[in-house]
């Protein structure tokens, strides 16, 4: 998956492409289920809350009944009010009249407050000098009623609920538990028959019984509870008791539209907003509120939400992996197609690719799209190489046809020129080895020969000139026996030697001809020297013109019988052979001509 110069491979456009698509779907989908799950949470977490405080405001209440059905049954007790009025006025009764009146005070009293021991306490005050009490404390309240700090509330609640926060040293003292414990106290101011006041009942409970609920809510989430009175006046946590002071959420919800129970407010206190819900408690009066910051509010919900994001990132982990083997396979065969088609066939046959069924129709009909172009032009490459080998055989035999009058041309003037010195037997041995030559020269089955066949009429055309000039021309063979059954172009030693024996007769004797053949660096190399006048420059320089025109433009140029020997043989190897032989002439250092002709060696088959 490489990108060059913007472009990127098919691999890697399916990959992102699934990637990015597998990726949308997972963020809408995780979207989806992460806002419904928030939701059904966020509905959950305001339920829980709404539940809690309910639950604390149905406890206190219910405690507060408690405590305001025993105030209301000594209120309601004529006996008990009368006993202890004539026990609190003292009228001229003796000792064992009051042990009798404060013996049926208890009684009476005890059977009210009953079996409940959350009450730890049950008082009657007169108006003025004190009063007793049952519970953990029994007997005489000596202190002035008046000075009791709940006297002034409970007067101006003229007979309805009142209620207290505050510590009894007394009772503690002598229930033998601490002595700050705190205690709640519930207080009713009652009347004579003609409406007067004429005394309070008090009923207390521990303060920290009273809001267990509150100190300890069933619930996950941390909430803090407050209760206010009806008078707006905070009563858990009590400030007396050491409690916090708290934003007054009583006040600020009361200017609120409260019909939903709950409410989001900024707490000024903390800096901070909240989440509020409110319980209007319906026996007592109180009011219950529930408060939790923000961040105590939606912590437990992003934390539980959690599984969502996490569980969407592993299943993109998934697609990402699923997204490199869907896009790998798809692309797989397309790149092993284009692999295909980029490698060269050096055996030169057509192969078709063999792909299995990928199972997608497009690339399953590319791959047999390509295999049957291949087979068309596979089919349409036979027929040009048939033609191509024809034009080529047809050239050959024309260059043979052109090299068979200049043979015929050069051996008469010699049998002419042996015949005027009178050599007679050498004209007719000559004429028969000429004869041999000219057929085979003149055979048109092949265009190719084996070096020892051309090396025979080589040596034949060698023993003619012998005959003629006698001991003026030598010539030698020095041919390694691997290359006898080399197969080069036919005649193109014989036409090589025929030029050097036209060059070196024009100069003084002796003539000298050496043929070499040998291998050399897996090249077959065979070369034809004499001691003539060499290449004139103008010849060499126009000869290379001609090759250099002919492999670069792969144009022929016609042949004339003068002079075309080199330049023959050169055409005949490049139409063979194509750009792959090799062919080298010049002039020797010590003098004479050279030409060398060659190419690989294949040990094999011995063929070029």
């Amino acid at each position: 998956m490489f990108a060059r110069h913007g472009k990127k491979s098919i691999q890697t456009i399916l990959f992102y492409r699934f990637l990015s698509v597998t990726a949308a779907l997972l963020i809408i989908v995780s979207a989806i289920v992460y806002l419904i799950q928030y939701t059904k949470m966020y509905k959950n977490m305001e339920n829980d809350i709404i539940r809690t405080s309910s639950s604390i405001g149905d406890a206190i209440d219910l405690q507060i009944s408690q405590m305001d059905n025993i105030c209301l049954n000594v209120i309601n007790s004529t006996s008990v009010k009368d006993t202890f009025a004539e026990w609190s006025q003292n009228k001229n009764t003796s000792a064992y009249e009051r042990r009798q009146q404060q013996n049926q005070l208890n009684n009476s009293l005890v059977s009210i407050r009953g079996i409940d021991t959350s009450i730890r306490q049950v008082n009657l005050y007169s108006m003025e000098s004190g009063g007793y009490g049952v519970g953990n404390y029994y007997g005489r309240l000596s202190k002035s009623t008046a000075d009791l700090p709940w006297y002034k509330g409970a007067v101006e609640k003229d007979g309805y609920r009142f209620f207290q926060a505050d510590s009894h040293p007394l009772l503690s003292r002598h229930s033998g538990t601490e002595t700050d414990r705190f205690y709640f106290s519930l207080y009713r101011m009652y009347f004579d028959n003609y409406h007067n006041p004429a005394g309070f009942v008090e009923v207390s409970k521990y303060y920290d019984e009273l809001f267990e609920e509150a100190l300890s809510p069933t619930t996950s989430s941390s909430i803090d509870i407050t209760v206010y009175d009806e008078d707006g006046r905070q009563i858990y946590p009590d400030t007396a008791s050491g409690g916090e002071k708290r934003f007054d959420y009583f006040t600020k919800l009361n200017s609120r539209d409260l019909s939903s129970h709950s409410a989001r407010i900024y707490n000024d206190l903390k800096q901070q907003k909240e989440f509020v819900t409110v319980c209007p408690l319906d026996y007592s009066g109180f009011t219950v509120t529930a408060s939790i910051n923000n961040t105590g509010f939606y912590t437990p919900i992003l934390a539980s939400l959690m599984w969502i994001p996490l569980l969407a990132l592993s299943l993109f982990v998934v697609c990402y992996f699923v997204a490199g083997f869907l896009s790998r396979r798809l692309a797989q065969p397309l790149t092993e197609m284009h692999q295909f088609l980029s490698q060269s066939d050096s055996a030169g046959k057509f192969r078709q690719i063999s792909l299995k069924d990928s199972g997608v129709i497009e690339i399953d009909r590319l791959r047999d799209s390509l295999n049957s172009s291949i087979r068309a032009q596979e089919a349409a490459t036979e027929s040009l190489l048939v033609m191509k080998e024809s034009e080529i055989q047809a050239q050959m035999l024309a260059l043979q046809a052109q090299m068979n009058p200049h043979f015929l041309y050069n051996s008469l003037n010699t049998i002419g020129a042996m015949a005027e010195e009178g050599m007679t037997e050498e004209v007719t041995s000559m004429c028969q080895d000429i004869t041999s030559i000219l057929r085979y020269i003149s055979s048109d089955k092949e265009s190719v020969s084996t070096v020892e066949e051309e090396l025979e009429h080589c040596s034949l055309y060698l023993n003619c000139m012998k005959m003629r000039f006698k001991d003026k021309f030598t010539y030698e063979f020095d041919i390694g026996d691997d290359l006898l059954d080399l197969k080069i172009p036919k005649l193109c030693i014989q036409l090589l030697i025929e030029n050097s024996v036209k060059f070196v007769s024009k100069t003084a004797p002796p003539w000298h001809i050496r043929i070499e053949g040998y291998i050399d660096a897996g090249q077959w190399l065979i070369s034809v020297k004499d001691n003539g006048p060499g290449f004139d420059p103008e010849v060499d320089r126009h000869l290379r013109s001609q090759m250099d025109e002919i492999l670069k433009y792969s144009r022929l140029p016609s042949l004339e019988l003068d002079g075309m020997g080199i330049l023959n043989i050169f055409i005949r190897f490049y139409l063979l052979f194509g750009s792959s032989f090799l062919f080298q002439f010049g002039n020797l250092p010590e003098g004479g001509a050279f030409v060398i002709v060659g190419g690989r060696f294949h040990e094999k088959d011995q063929t070029l």
